[in-house]
C-alpha cells in the first residue's frame, strides 16, 4: 500500500488555503500519511494530523475572535506574546478528546518546522505536545515572541525553510504533494509593518523554496496572491481558493498517485 506525504508552507492568512486543499482531499478520499508544515502550514497540518477534520478546523477559525490570539508581549521579544495561540490549540484538542495525545501518537505522522535563533539552525519538532510545536512554528519574528524551550529560542520555520518538502521525504513515503501559498513577486506595495517583514522573509527564502519544490511529485498553487498576507478578513476567500485549486488538480493528482502506488507494488 502506497503512502502519501504533504508539505504545507507558510504564508500568513494565505496559508488558510491549506484548509481548502485538505477539505478537497477528504471529499475525494485522498489519504495523507505524513505532514510537514511551517508557520500557518504547521498549525493547520498539526491539527489535521491529530485527527481533527478540515471542517472542524475551519469552524474553529471562524468562531475564534482574533483578539483571543493576540496577547501583548512587547517585553517578550515580540509584539504579541503568543501564549493564547497555545491555549486556543489546547482547548480545541481537549474538546475533541485529543488533549493527552502526543505528536508521536497521532494517526498521521507530523513534523513542525521551527528555527533556533541561538544556533541559527532548523529544528524539526516531531514529538511532544502539539501546542508547544505549533507555538514555535508560528512565532513569526517581531510579531510573536520566540518560544524558549530549554536552551533553544524557537521561531517560525519560514525564516530558513518556508516549504518543508525535504522533511516529508524518506521512509516509506511514495508520493509527495506540496502546497505553495507564498508569493515572492507582487505588484502591490506592502501596506503595513507586518507585510514589509513578511515580504522580506519571502524573498530571502525564495531560492530554497524553489529548490524544495523540485523534490515534490506534485505542487498545488492556490490563487491567493491578491490577498494581503495579514488580512484576516479574507479567511474564507483563502480557504475557498485552496479548495478550488485542489479540485482543479484532482483528476491528474489521483491518476499520478495511482500510477506511483502501482509501480511500488
Amino acid at each position: 500500500m502506497g503512502r502519501t506525504g504533504l508539505a504545507l508552507g507558510g504564508g500568513a492568512v494565505r496559508g488558510l488555503a491549506h484548509l481548502g486543499v485538505l477539505k478537497a482531499f477528504e471529499r475525494h478520499g485522498i489519504r495523507i500519511d505524513r505532514i510537514a508544515g511551517t508557520s500557518m502550514g504547521g498549525a493547520i497540518g498539526g491539527l489535521y494530523a491529530a485527527g481533527i477534520s478540515a471542517g472542524d478546523i475551519e469552524q474553529l477559525l471562524l468562531r475564534t475572535p482574533k483578539y483571543r490570539l493576540l496577547d501583548i508581549g512587547i517585553r517578550h521579544r515580540g509584539l504579541f506574546a503568543g501564549n493564547t495561540v497555545h491555549h486556543t490549540i489546547n482547548e480545541l484538542l481537549q474538546s475533541r478528546g485529543k488533549h493527552d495525545l502526543r505528536i508521536e501518537q497521532f494517526p498521521v505522522e507530523f513534523r513542525a518546522i521551527a528555527v533556533d535563533l541561538i544556533r541559527g539552525k532548523q529544528v524539526v519538532l516531531d514529538e511532544g505536545e502539539l501546542g508547544v510545536a505549533l507555538r514555535a512554528t508560528t512565532a513569526f519574528p517581531g510579531v510573536f515572541a520566540p518560544l524558549m524551550a530549554g536552551d533553544q529560542m524557537l521561531v517560525d520555520g519560514g525564516v530558513l525553510n518556508n516549504l518543508p518538502v525535504e522533511e516529508v521525504l524518506g521512509g516509506d513515503i511514495d508520493y509527495v504533494i506540496a502546497v505553495d501559498v507564498a508569493r515572492e513577486h507582487e505588484n502591490k506595495p506592502p501596506r503595513n509593518m507586518f507585510e514589509v517583514v513578511y515580504r522580506s522573509y519571502s524573498l530571502m527564502t525564495a531560492e530554497r523554496k524553489h529548490a524544495s519544490l523540485k523534490l515534490a511529485d506534485y505542487v498545488i498553487r492556490p490563487d491567493v496572491g491578491s490577498y494581503a498576507a495579514f488580512d484576516f478578513t479574507k479567511t474564507q476567500e483563502c480557504i475557498r481558493a485552496g479548495e478550488e485549486a485542489a479540485e482543479q488538480s484532482m483528476e491528474e493528482l489521483k491518476h499520478q498517485i495511482q500510477i506511483r502506488i502501482a509501480s511500488k507494488s
